[in-house]
């Protein structure tokens, strides 16, 4: 054996250095996942308080325009039917733009929505 010692192997240094980058990324991709997750939920809720809105939006434009009014906040359930315990908010804004025009905006508050859901249509309604 000579005098002169051949490395081999990983050092202490080098490897303790890879289990550090190793755990950095793996925490990393967990607090993405977490994100992820959360954002898909909110789209979720978001999705559904937006087809509460369109449906009942169709819902008001069948009706006689001469009985559209304002509704008060109304708590529904996810196919937009009254429910007290609903997680939804559903409310119902009719002004008059002109004497033969209408706008109604429906807005829906939905969990963990920062800003509501909110869908507006003009209805023409004939002058007497």
């Amino acid at each position: 054996m000579s005098g002169s010692r051949q490395a081999r192997g990983f050092t202490l240094v080098s490897v303790l250095l890879a289990i550090t980058m190793l755990t950095i990324g793996l925490v990393a991709l967990a607090r993405t996942q977490a994100l992820l997750t959360a954002a898909e939920s909110g789209v979720s809720s978001r999705s559904v308080a937006l087809a509460i809105a369109t449906s009942h939006v169709e819902q008001l434009r069948s009706r006689d325009p001469e009985t559209l009014v304002s509704e008060a906040p109304a708590m529904v359930d996810g196919d937009g039917q009254p429910n007290a315990a609903g997680p939804y908010r559903r409310s119902t804004i009719v002004t008059v733009d002109r004497d033969n025009l209408l706008r109604v905006r429906v807005l829906v508050d939905y969990p963990k929505g920062q800003a509501p859901v909110e869908l507006a249509s003009l209805i023409y309604r004939p002058t007497p």
